[in-house]
């Protein structure tokens, strides 16, 4: 297994919290453009920094070379995103597991959502990936797939729809149980489960699933 960490230019998490999600150091460090100083400040600097350069001087680039760093520039007037396009590098290079962090926070909305929406995209289907902040963590489930979730009591589980609806929705192990159920884009049913002992597993038939689960002695209820 290729273990590979994408470190983005949003709010990212304390080292600590990076090593649980890891499980173990990463293969391949990834930054997206200014990730690339949050890298180095987490102690897993960059192998590879690949995006537009906005939010890198020309005095870090040179320094990231120089410290053996491979820095791909793309055009600014581009297709994707700079956390995109290190995810398809990180999946380029053989990358079987990938933990982004620093897609989140930030000082544009935008960029969150899209990294979001990034992980319901077709060609991930299949493929063990995550994006994290200290407390949550989210994965998305497509068409005929399950994910089993580990954690504490009462930990929260909140299922989102990424497409108008999601069908045979089926969760073993949390609080309030799904069994075939349909899940639609705009109403909050999916909101604030919790898991029922330490694990839980969420099927779904059709659609695509976002599954977030925050630790609950992370954050405080609302």
């Amino acid at each position: 297994m290729v273990v590979a960490l994408i470190v983005a230019d949003g709010d990212v998490p304390i080292r600590a919290d990076v090593d649980r999600l890891l499980g173990g150091p990463p293969q391949l460090v990834i930054a997206a453009d200014g990730g690339a100083t949050k890298a180095e400040a987490l102690g897993y600097p960059a192998r590879v920094v690949v995006g537009d350069a906005d939010s890198l001087a020309p005095a870090q680039i040179e320094k990231l070379r120089a410290n053996g760093a491979e820095v791909v520039i793309h055009p600014a007037a581009k297709d994707e995103s700079d956390t995109e396009l290190a995810l398809s590098e990180a999946l380029n290079r053989g990358a079987t597991r990938v933990v982004i962090v620093g897609a989140f926070g930030g000082e544009r909305l935008e960029h969150t959502l899209a990294n979001i929406l990034l992980l319901a995209s077709e060609r991930l289907k299949g493929r063990d990936i995550c994006m994290a902040d200290g407390a949550s963590t989210l994965r998305v489930i497509h068409d005929n797939e399950s994910l089993e979730i580990a954690g504490g009591p009462r930990d929260y589980v909140s299922l989102l729809p990424l497409t108008e609806r999601v069908s045979g929705v089926t969760t073993d192990r949390l609080r309030y149980g799904l069994t075939k159920e349909t899940l639609e884009q705009g109403p909050a049913r999916g909101l604030s489960n919790e898991l029922d002992g330490a694990s839980a597993t969420i099927h779904i038939d059709h659609g695509r699933l976002a599954v977030i689960h925050t630790r609950r002695s992370e954050v405080s209820s609302r």
